[in-house]
């Protein structure tokens, strides 16, 4: 028996939380990936295809995941996009989209998590989620709003919450967030470590409560890649990234049991591939393809 929660989108099973601009990922987090203007400059998109198996119903569900990487110029008051840097108030942003599709027996399960950040400080501007199980849908928002983040909900087991203003230990970045966030580690070390608090996922919200414990960050390179671990009391999220920039995220393996694994990888202008067997043509196309 489902319960009244709502459950869409438990790819996740931790998150961390990303709440005040000031101090939002001052720990190893780096701008680097975010403000490096050769490689977002081309107009075209990170577009990761995975192979994964997620955890629900303590079953693992085989899917494809995809994350979306990408900068656009947005209103830096309402963070809608806009069509050029010379309207009022344009200001880029990078944006990160990871959707999945899950089957679960006779019905389906749908979600998409939508983040933006401000290149120049690395900072959280938006976090988004929104998804249905086929018994319902649901809403949830993390958004910068003056000086400090605000959350709001509507989903059909909890109802509407109003902006609830939130406030945040050092350190805290949202989990929904670790694939960009895990990438942007400063790498002047081949190895090290260091804390950050954690929160419950944007999916996984309960009452509107928000909950921190610790985590350590850990990483070390090898020849061609680099590991990450993130390891809290009830488990460890182990990444795999390329050694070299833009340090692509290849394997990602969670503490619920949950595994993506990159299958196909482009850099592309996705959104004028939108015909019948556009797909399959960029998938076979080499001048999109990522580097192995």
């Amino acid at each position: 028996m489902r319960d009244k929660v709502f459950r869409v989108g438990t790819l996740f099973g931790w998150v961390l939380l990303a709440i005040t601009p000031v101090r939002h990922a001052q720990a190893q987090f780096t701008p680097g990936l975010l403000g490096n203007d050769s490689y977002w400059s081309d107009g075209k998109a990170e577009f990761n295809i995975y192979d994964a198996r997620l955890i629900r119903d303590g079953q693992p569900r085989k899917c494809e995941v995809l994350h979306i990487f990408l900068r656009e110029w947005v209103n830096r008051k309402t963070l809608a996009r806009i069509g050029s840097p010379k309207e009022a108030d344009a200001k880029q942003v990078i944006r990160m989209n990871q959707i999945w599709s899950v089957p679960i027996g006779m019905f389906m399960e749908q979600g998409s998590i939508v983040g933006s950040w401000w290149p120049d400080s690395a900072s959280l501007a938006r976090l988004m989620f929104v998804g249905t199980d086929s018994f319902g849908n649901a809403a949830r928002k993390i958004e910068l709003n003056g000086p400090m983040l605000t959350y709001t909900s509507d989903t059909y087991g909890e109802g509407s919450a109003f902006p609830i203003p939130i406030s945040s230990p050092p350190n805290a970045v949202f989990y929904d967030e670790l694939p960009l966030r895990v990438r942007t580690i400063d790498w002047s070390k081949p190895e090290g470590e260091f804390d950050v608090q954690v929160a419950p996922t944007l999916t996984r919200f309960k009452d509107n409560k928000v909950e921190f414990r610790a985590v350590k960050i850990s990483w070390k390179m090898a020849e061609k890649s680099i590991e990450v671990i993130a390891t809290e009391p009830n488990g460890k999220d182990r990444f795999i990234l390329d050694r070299n920039f833009p340090y692509l995220l290849r394997e990602w393996q969670m503490a619920d049991g949950s595994t993506l694994k990159m299958k196909r990888g482009l850099k592309a202008d996705y959104w004028n591939y939108s015909k019948d067997g556009d797909r399959e043509r960029a998938l076979k196309n080499p001048m999109l393809q990522h580097p192995d």
